[in-house]
């Protein structure tokens, strides 16, 4: 596992995503780029298997969950 600069995942969030588009990150992680994407204004899509690292996400990125 990495932690990613948020600033970095900022620059690649808006490098690849359309105004008004949507990210989705199949290895959510720590959470690195649903933050990033929720800062550029994005929606974001984030999947992960492992629990431990979901909570830490959720608890990072804020929001509503499924």
């Amino acid at each position: 596992p990495t932690v990613k600069p948020i600033a970095l995942m900022k620059y690649l969030c808006r490098l690849v995503t359309p105004p008004g588009g949507t990210v989705l990150d199949p290895f959510l992680g720590s959470g690195s780029t649903g933050i990033a994407a929720k800062e550029e204004e994005f929606g974001f899509v984030g999947i992960e298997k492992e629990g431990e690292y979901l909570e830490i996400a959720r608890g990072r990125i804020g929001g509503s969950y499924e």
